[in-house]
């Protein structure tokens, strides 16, 4: 259906929105187990199952489907997401998921700074303006000396960067190898590096727990599979505008199977840091177009 769709740029924003509610359905599974069992456990055998849903895809498309050209590539992305996401299933556990996509809105306000501070970038004051407004928005979501500090949205906010970068790499390595080449090595590799702390927090699961689980591999690699065939398709700048329709689908998931979501200063916090991060992101696409 969507190979119909004539229109290159069409068929990329297709599919990274099918993506991001993919992913929301993920975050659901996952905030689900979390609050029955370890989130180092609940990540393991996520990942576990992930392998079980990727490999007939592999299979299917011959013995060549998982050669890889650069280990090193999908070595630097796998410590980079398995850090992340060490993180971020403790964090969905404690947190609505609107104010999780709230807070993941920050990736281009620290992909800025780690330019400048990491790869010597020369950052424009226009650049480092949206990245002030864009912290100001995340100080409303968090309102520090207001309200209780959450565990859960401090723990998101160190996550960001990470995945971030994660996407960063993935980025390079959709345009090396075809999708089911990434999410395969990805899925591996995460599950090698969860495996020694699943272990260490394991606690025997129900068979519901590993229907969840199922499911959570599932959403997981179509979700990975539908981001990193849209990065085939286009830039990463091009599609980061419509991550932030992850909190619509997060806002509808929190109500419908919740019933509860963020609160109203969520959303206000939200608004300032997506209208800051899309600042950035058109000037960074203006850059390099000039």
């Amino acid at each position: 259906m969507v190979d119909a769709i004539a229109s290159r740029a069409a068929r990329g924003f297709l599919i990274f929105v099918l993506a991001g509610v993919v992913f929301q359905c993920l975050n659901v599974t996952v905030k689900t187990l979390v609050h029955e069992l370890p989130p180092m456990q609940v990540a393991w055998m996520r990942w576990i199952m992930g392998i079980v849903c990727i490999t007939p895809f592999a299979l299917a498309a011959g013995p060549g489907a998982i050669h890889m050209r650069d280990l090193r590539l999908h070595g630097l992305r796998a410590l980079f997401h398995s850090s992340g996401y060490a993180l971020w299933y403790p964090a969905v556990g404690l947190i609505p998921l609107a104010t999780t996509a709230a807070l993941s809105f920050t990736g281009p306000l620290f992909v800025t700074l780690g330019a400048a501070l990491f790869l010597g970038e020369r950052v424009r004051g226009a650049r480092w303006a949206g990245v002030l407004a864009g912290f100001s928005g995340v100080l409303v979501i968090l309102r520090p000396g207001l309200v209780e500090p959450n565990p859960g949205a401090l723990l998101m906010l160190a996550a960001v960067p990470l995945i971030a970068g994660s996407n960063l790499v993935a980025k390079v390595a959709a345009g090396r190898d075809t999708p089911v080449q990434v999410v395969f090595w990805q899925t591996l590799l995460a599950a090698i590096l969860f495996t020694p702390f699943g272990l260490w927090v394991w606690q025997e699961p129900a068979a519901a727990h590993w229907l969840l689980a199922l499911l959570a591999g599932f959403f997981g690699t179509l979700g990975y599979f539908l981001m990193t065939w849209a990065f085939r398709l286009l830039d990463i700048s091009a599609l980061q505008p419509l991550v932030f329709l992850g909190i619509v689908w997060a806002s509808l998931f929190d109500l419908v199977v919740f019933g509860r979501t963020a609160d109203a200063w969520t959303y206000v916090g939200a608004a300032i840091v997506v209208a800051a991060s899309s600042v950035i992101v058109h000037r960074e696409a203006s850059r390099r177009i000039a």
